[in-house]
């Protein structure tokens, strides 16, 4: 039994298998890579067989063993332990909150989907920090506090307003709803949103009024043009990029390669990679940066042959004939 393993500190199971005390005072000594793998997944072994009878303290000492183990492991075990640990009624909290804010997906959105017990506090700092695939995790729970709906309105791409917008465990203030009213590109669905949440038909017709989203956000385009002043590069890009500010990254780009705003941003959208690729050229930027705009892009990562024409279109073009390529497409 999981539960008389973790309250009998001493020696071994009868049957031979480590107990969780052996455990706990090993995780310190476990190497990081294959053997703290191996190690993690024979606690989330005795965590899940004991899951319905461990007492608050043996779920704690779960806890610290596992976020121990789970900083040594790789990206591959910690998503398994995620997609494990992320429905469990009474989840190591302390994990659980490390996993909901790995920078990986596959990781954190198991937990971010499914962990009902995170507080709003670690999903306002996802929220705030992280990407779309991220913060669409987020949208989806069974339950939104206001305060983070506001910053998923705010910060969210077109599929992650939809699903917040869609969720009615979504509680949306009068904020949320204008910036999906500002932002939104589709209209009917944002009237058909509005209508389903029960907006009164006054304040529906007020936010469906204004044009919509005919350029980028405002506060993104401000942003972008204060580093414009200051002095623009590839840092700026690699930290937006790394604290989910993705709008803001893809107008960096398009100022720093010569192209227009869309222009940038469709080539961000598109299924294929050769016009990013070509864009991030023309920018004068490193293999490395056109990577992390790969992985901050909506939907599917492109497959590994789209990827390969892209790498190779990047290196076998020059910086001058990539900005007069793009200086040719219509703005």
């Amino acid at each position: 039994m999981a539960s008389a393993a973790a309250s009998r500190p001493e020696g071994r199971r009868a049957s031979g298998a480590p107990s969780l005390a052996d455990l706990v005072d090993e995780a310190e000594r476990v190497a990081p890579g294959e053997e703290a793998a191996r190690a993690l997944h024979d606690v989330a072994d005795l965590l899940i067989a004991g899951a319905e009878r461990l007492s608050g303290p043996q779920v704690s000492a779960f806890d610290e063993v596992m976020t121990v183990l789970a900083e040594g492991a790789g990206t591959d075990s910690r998503g398994r332990l995620a997609r494990r640990v992320g429905g469990l009624a009474r989840p190591p909290h302390k994990l659980a909150r490390r996993l909901a804010d790995d920078p990986e997906a596959s990781v954190a959105v198991p937990v971010l989907a499914a962990c009902a017990s995170l507080p709003d506090e670690v999903l306002l700092r996802v929220a705030r920090r992280r990407g779309p695939v991220h913060l669409a995790a987020i949208a989806g729970r069974d339950r939104v506090a206001a305060r983070v709906a506001d910053v998923l309105a705010d910060r969210g791409d077109q599929a992650v307003m939809a699903t917040l917008l869609g969720n009615p465990g979504a509680q949306l203030s009068l904020a949320a709803l204008s910036a999906l009213s500002e932002r939104m590109e589709d209209r009917h669905g944002l009237a058909a949103g509005l209508a389903a949440r029960g907006v009164l038909p006054g304040q529906r017709k007020a936010l469906l009024r204004g044009p919509g989203p005919s350029g980028p956000p405002r506060r993104a385009a401000e942003a972008v043009a204060l580093r414009i002043r200051l002095g623009l590069d590839e840092a700026d890009l690699r930290n937006w990029l790394a604290n989910g500010r993705v709008t803001e990254a893809v107008l960096g780009l398009a100022h720093l390669a010569g192209c227009s705003a869309a222009r940038a941003e469709a080539a961000h959208r598109a299924p294929g990679a050769k016009a990013l690729a070509l864009i991030v050229r023309a920018a004068d930027l490193r293999l490395s940066t056109l990577g992390a705009f790969l992985r901050a892009r909506p939907g599917p990562a492109p497959t590994p042959e789209a990827a390969g024409r892209a790498v190779a279109l990047y290196r076998g073009a020059t910086v001058a004939g990539a900005r007069a390529t793009v200086a040719g497409w219509p703005r």
